[in-house]
């Protein structure tokens, strides 16, 4: 029997001693395959209820289960067939906190499955065969090298359609003891940030490639990915405009690596590769003989309820590859998987067919006329995607005219350079005998004219960029506004 393609499975990590002692309720449970959440909810009356959510995935782990278990049981078989020609993506998807990072690199007591898989390929591989590593991480579309003190990295796609990562360093690892140096080496270079789930958020995806080479062709490839936290939208609007585009652009990604995902198992014609950087690079691994492992790591934590249910919507809505395309309005409502139900107050848009539902709606603020702002968006559904489409183009505008602005800073400063040794010449021809100062005179005001006609070309951009930031701030407090903060009563 074939292997599938893909293989999705969650994770779920215990409480931590701070929210044991806080007294936080573990609400998820784990049952073979399923996972279960029974969330705390408060109907419009205030009447409280547990409101039960199902999830079946083709492995889901407790917090009994340790990397080893989860390596044995699902990157191990990958692994190996890695030494046979297939190339192997193998990623952690959640929001910060919920253990991507402990399931990939583990900790100072515990190996994760980055040290695993490489301990296996040492066991495995023959001495013909030489092992190297690369790690970069990929920070608001740039591409950084994390080995090679952060160089700025070029993508390319070449006439065969292969995309080369221009000036990507390779180091050659000859023990576990070595990768592990190389690995630790990189990650004390990843960009982190703050939001209000956690103080050290990872803020960009980070890409740790093995290739297997033999003869200095590569044989085998393998990709580990850690996500950057998929925060919603109202755990990062509190913070600065440099904090609000991180997150667009991470979740913009995300939704880019499931339709790829999607795309890849139901064996489509066309694989939306260049929807982010993130595709794009990984486009060699999604191609030809591969496999690709999701891991979606989830809190048992009551207050992380959102986030748990939005990871394993996103991990239920990639594994639902199967199932028959509906409208194309549905689909689109996948692009909110990242933000919290408040954001579209009908379960209707992201019913899931494992959810029991209570008998009574949910409530969604504690106000008195709750109904009526509910009855206000079912009237709109459109509202909401029409405003989360406006800002996504804004910040990808954004992000567009930011790298423009930076290479015409460097360009008006090659520019101003040979203005100044212009004006040198010019001060120097004046000095000499016999000179001319009418010469002089117009030389200089040429070059004067030359130079405001430069910062005022640059200073244009400069002012519709800043107006750009501006109207971001004004659409995020919109966003703010109208999903995550209470009507105002009359």
């Amino acid at each position: 029997m074939d292997q599938p393609k893909i293989i999705v499975a969650v994770r779920k990590r215990p409480l931590s001693k701070k929210e044991t002692k806080e007294g936080q309720k573990d609400i998820v449970e784990v049952q073979g395959n399923t996972v279960i959440v029974r969330e705390p909810r408060v109907k419009v009356d205030l009447t409280k209820f547990i409101e039960e959510f199902n999830f079946t995935f083709d492995a889901a782990f407790d917090q009994q289960y340790t990397n080893e278990d989860l390596y044995q049981q699902l990157v191990k078989p990958m692994v190996q067939a890695a030494i046979t020609g297939t190339k192997i993506t193998c990623f952690a998807y959640g929001q910060t906190g919920s253990g991507k990072t402990y399931t990939m690199l583990g900790d100072q007591n515990v190996v994760g499955i980055y040290t695993l898989a490489a301990y296996d390929l040492f066991q495995l591989i023959t001495n013909s065969i030489v092992l190297s590593v690369s790690f970069y991480e990929i920070y608001c579309s740039k591409l950084f090298d994390l080995l090679n003190d952060r160089v700025q990295l070029v993508a390319r796609e070449d006439a065969k359609g292969q995309v080369n990562i221009a000036g990507l360093s390779e180091t050659k690892v000859h023990s576990v003891q070595e990768f592990q140096k190389t690995v630790e080496m990189g990650i004390k270079s990843r960009v982190t940030g703050q939001n209000s789930v956690n103080q050290d958020s990872s803020r960009s995806h980070a890409i740790l490639q093995i290739n297997l080479r033999q003869q200095n062709k590569i044989i085998g490839k393998l990709s580990f990915i850690d996500l950057a936290g998929s925060e919603r939208g109202a755990d990062v609007v509190e913070y600065h405009k440099q904090t609000r585009i991180d997150g667009a652009e991470i979740n913009k990604s995300l939704l880019a690596l499931k339709e790829c995902i999607r795309a890849l198992d139901l064996n489509k014609n066309h694989t939306p590769f260049r929807g982010s950087k993130l595709t794009q690079v990984l486009k060699d691994s999604f191609t030809g003989n591969c496999r690709t492992l999701m891991i979606g790591t989830i809190s048992a934590c009551h207050k992380d309820a959102e986030h748990s249910l939005n990871t394993l919507r996103y991990a239920d809505r990639v594994k639902e590859l199967k199932a028959p395309q509906g409208s194309n309005g549905v689909d689109q409502l996948t692009r909110e998987l990242m933000l919290p139900r408040q954001y579209i107050t009908n379960n209707y848009l992201f019913e899931s067919p494992q959810a029991v539902k209570s008998n009574s709606p949910p409530k969604l603020f504690d106000h008195d006329n709750g109904d009526q702002y509910e009855d206000e968006v079912q009237m709109n559904p459109n509202r909401n995607s029409n405003l989360k489409d406006k800002y996504d183009e804004l910040i990808q505008q954004i992000l567009d005219e930011e790298r423009a602005l930076k290479k015409a800073h460097k360009d008006h400063i090659d520019d101003l350079i040979e203005l100044v040794n212009d004006e040198m010449k010019i001060l120097q021809a004046v000095d000499q005998p016999n000179s001319d100062i009418e010469e002089y005179v117009d030389g200089l005001d040429h070059v004067l004219m030359l130079k405001i006609e430069k910062i005022m070309r640059l200073r244009k951009k400069l002012k519709q960029f800043k107006q750009h930031l501006m109207d971001e701030q004004d659409l995020a407090h919109q966003c703010q506004t109208h999903f995550y903060q209470k009507p105002h009563q009359n």
